[in-house]
């Protein structure tokens, strides 16, 4: 398989599960958490050089993304046993697990649940909200509202987000002009900006309502007391963080590592939020 194409899953419990896989996997497997919002088509613009590097890259949308069933009562729990059930489907014992930005949050717990079957796990620009004591100083003004309203009123925020999932064109707009002007060229060039766009679409493909409520629930998980302590995390852990990240500031990176001992930990000169994607596998 070398394809980063989109396959199906019917879950046991009746959900479509909908994903991208491709790589040969010669260089290890990974199941990879994307971000909020985010969808299958997040790494688009890098897959070509993950496939020709001999990995294997498998991509679920969450419920509400892409394809996916929403589910009503979506949790960490759940979002750990539907990859377990991927997992099971492609006949894998073992893989690795990554996450970007607020993915990287779902990496840790489905590491967390998984146990043995987590060989190793990579998490880059990833927010610690329930680990600082002032997350919404180290963050912009739209990852800091976005938060904080989830935490107060999960279900306004879903009703106020909508402005932003109206359409693809609205959400990348704001998504990028919260990253600086450095970012913001880098989003900007092609084929980035064209993955970009892609990932952007699929993320909003069921309608603006139920994008926006996905959204909502995913930024409440992830701002929310974690059901999992980092501390007891036993795989090789890497966390990566980019400099100049004017969405999620360095500051997150280091309270991580505080609750990480053994974690390899970069903090990349020169790189924002987005761009830190491209450096999970090296």
């Amino acid at each position: 398989m070398t394809d980063f194409g989109t396959r199906h899953l019917q879950l046991s419990d009746g959900r479509n599960l909908s994903y991208s896989d491709g790589g040969s996997g010669d260089n290890g497997v990974w199941i990879h958490c994307h971000g909020i919002p985010g969808s299958r088509h997040e790494l688009a613009h890098i897959s070509g050089n993950l496939c020709s590097s001999g990995l294997r890259l498998i991509v679920p949308d969450r419920p509400s993304y892409g394809d996916s069933t929403p589910h009503a009562e979506y949790g960490f729990t759940q979002h750990s046993a539907d990859l377990r059930e991927l997992a099971d489907h492609l006949g894998l014992e073992r893989f690795s697990v990554s996450g970007f930005s607020g993915g990287g949050v779902f990496a840790m717990a489905t590491a967390h649940d998984l146990g043995e079957r987590a060989e190793m796990l990579t998490i880059a620009a990833t927010p610690a909200v329930p680990l600082m004591s002032n997350p919404f100083d180290n963050a912009s003004d739209l990852t800091a509202n976005v938060w904080r309203a989830a935490l107060e009123d999960p279900d306004k925020l879903a009703i106020e987000l909508q402005t932003l999932t109206a359409s693809p064109d609205t959400l990348a707009d704001a998504l990028i002009s919260a990253t600086g002007p450095d970012e913001a060229e880098h989003l900007s060039s092609e084929p980035v900006y064209k993955a970009f766009r892609k990932s952007t679409r699929t993320a909003l493909q069921q309608g603006s309502t139920e994008s926006a409520q996905a959204f909502a629930r995913d930024s409440r998980l992830v701002a929310d007391q974690w059901p999992f302590r980092p501390e007891d995390l036993d795989l090789p852990i890497q966390v990566i963080h980019g400099q100049c990240d004017e969405l999620v500031h360095k500051q997150h990176q280091s309270a991580l590592i505080k609750h990480l001992a053994d974690a390899e930990s970069s903090l990349l000169a020169g790189e924002g939020h987005y761009s830190v994607a491209q450096f999970i596998w090296g």
